[in-house]
């Protein structure tokens, strides 16, 4: 980006004494020859246009830097781990898992790398078991679970793929514990991209103690469990990966394979047998339940309206102990003050590498914020950041404070691998750092991916002018019709008119903007629900302050 300097007095005086020959010929080449009130009042204008000037570029600058800092603030470069699925053999029918347990893969060649990995949050693992996964098409029953054996269905003559018209699955699961540990779990299904979609776009009912299914506490996982939700610290914090990027963008291969129960589910999900009718369509279609099988929780999923149902009889997995981890590695760096008013503290990894600062304490156990997220005066205690030859540098200033100095301060931060962690095979990664009290055994089922390199300061530069230079102005019809058609890849063409709709305190202008999308595309119209709200959140975030969208979705 070329930095222009504004003009000074001297330069706007000799451009205007040009543009005034231009337009009268009569007037001296020499400005020292010119009518001396002539002279006095361009002095003047030429004065005053360099003090506009000056503003202009210091207005421009405090704006860039602004910005900057918030896509790029105190030296970030916003690097964005690898990810793989892991699974573990439990000791307990319950055991967590938080973001110290390190998983390691060390490549196996002279001055190979070691790649550490651990959840993104603290994790619930559960030792229950799918027993059973009945995909149900009138009045025959087959068993798609993934952990079942092949001889287990031989009696059992299932109709052809295309014939299928299914319309519930039944799952079976046997654990020892009671429902309420459900809470706040985390489901993995495992399968092809056409079931996942399936499965995720059913309502979910809770099996009950009599046998029968709760459909006033169902619930649709599309519309529940998001990516956003896996990542999310707790019930306010999120990550930030910089400029606009969010877990949902970088994370999306994970979109459908993940369901968290909702708390209504999970309180009315209740042990017992197996429904009457399903027992009996069990026993008809040669699927066994033992003794030990009696005393199972059912669930039932609806299937949405749309979605090829012959995919549904290739086996998928359904688990309970399998979590997202992320390529990083949480470090602590300790140091003593003494005694001084400025400290600074350098971490030893590159810029480029490191993640986040997690937490920085002294030795009293007050914590620090960082000078970009101080927004009252009620957090004193702070420190700035700055990159110096590939390092962050904390600096520390206690001269304002009362008290002496901390004897000491520790700084926990992580680091990341970026691309390099991409590309481990699956069950490569087969190893704790630390012995786990609850885990026995782990493992990766999905080579590792998603790694992207930090961004370098020419890369935030540009983008930081690119959002400057569309800040609050004006956009068409064409421009919000592009910006739809990029939104997703399923919308075929999009209409734009000006348009009014009612709210609660009136009535509103806004731009009406129809999305055609194929039908075949959306297994129900919750999916459509669901992609007109992200739509609109998206044109907003794209617009102008106070724009109003109303999005319409057509199927054809």
């Amino acid at each position: 980006m070329k930095t222009e300097k504004s003009r000074n007095k001297d330069e706007i005086f000799a451009e205007m004494h040009r543009e005034l020959r231009k337009w009268n010929p009569d007037v001296p080449e020499s400005s020292e020859r010119l009518d001396p009130i002539l002279r006095m009042l361009l002095q003047m204008q030429a004065h005053q246009l360099e003090r506009i000037e000056d503003r202009v570029m210091s207005v421009w600058e405090v704006a860039k830097s602004s910005l900057i800092r918030s896509l790029f603030p105190e030296c970030k470069r916003w690097p964005v781990p690898a990810f793989t699925i892991m699974s573990c053999e439990l000791t307990d029918p319950t055991v967590e898992v938080d973001p110290r347990t390190l998983f390691i893969y060390r490549e196996k060649r002279d001055g190979g790398e070691t790649f550490f990995f651990s959840p993104h949050r603290t994790e619930k693992l559960m030792s229950a078991k799918v027993r059973h996964v009945l995909l149900r098409y009138g009045d025959e029953l087959k068993d798609v679970c993934e952990d079942l054996p092949p001889v287990s269905q031989a009696g059992h003559k299932a109709g052809s793929a295309s014939s299928i018209v299914a319309d519930r699955i039944y799952v079976a699961i046997e654990y020892s514990g009671i429902a309420s540990d459900f809470k706040d779990s985390l489901i993995y299904l495992n399968g092809s991209s056409e079931v996942l979609r399936q499965l995720r776009w059913s309502y979910w009912c809770p099996g009950m103690e009599s046998g029968a299914f709760s459909t006033v506490n169902r619930f649709c996982p599309g519309l529940e469990t998001s990516i956003e939700d896996i990542f999310r610290y707790d019930d306010e914090s999120t990550p930030d990966w910089g400029g606009l990027r969010s877990s949902g963008d970088l994370y999306s291969p994970l979109e459908d394979s993940f369901v968290i129960p909702t708390e209504s589910f999970v309180s009315a999900w209740e042990r017992g047998p197996a429904n009457r009718e399903i027992a009996d369509l069990m026993f008809k279609n040669g699927i066994e339940i033992t003794a030990s099988e009696k005393d199972l929780f059912w669930m039932r999923l609806d299937l949405p309206e749309g979605g090829d149902r012959g995919k549904l009889t290739s086996r998928f997995g359904i688990r309970f102990n399998c979590f997202v981890a992320t390529n990083k590695n949480e470090l602590t760096l300790f140091k003593h003050t003494g005694g001084n008013m400025l400290v600074e503290i350098e971490l030893p990894d590159r810029s480029s590498s490191v993640l986040e600062i997690v937490e920085v304490t002294d030795s009293s156990g007050r914590t620090y914020l960082p000078s970009y997220e101080v927004q009252t005066e009620k957090s004193p205690r702070v420190y700035s950041i700055e990159e110096r030859e590939d390092r962050q540098v904390l600096w520390f200033d206690f001269s304002p404070f009362f008290e002496p100095p901390p004897d000491s301060l520790t700084v926990n931060y992580s680091v990341t691998a970026e691309n390099r962690a991409n590309g481990i095979e699956a069950g490569k990664i087969d190893e704790l750092y630390e012995k786990h009290p609850g885990l026995t055994a782990v493992t990766n089922i999905l080579p590792t991916r998603g790694g992207v390199p930090a961004k370098t300061a020419e890369q935030i530069m540009i983008e930081a002018t690119g959002r400057l230079r569309s800040r609050d102005r004006a956009v068409n019809f064409k421009e919000i019709s592009a910006w739809t058609r990029t939104f997703d890849p399923r919308i075929q063409k999009a209409e734009c008119r000006n348009s009014t709709e009612r709210t609660k305190r009136g009535v509103r202008r806004c731009i009406a903007v129809t999305a055609t999308v194929k039908a075949d595309d959306f297994l129900s119209e919750d999916e459509v629900a669901l992609l007109r709200i992200r739509l609109t959140s998206f044109l907003k975030a794209k617009s102008p302050v106070n724009t109003q969208y109303k999005v319409e979705i057509t199927r054809q």
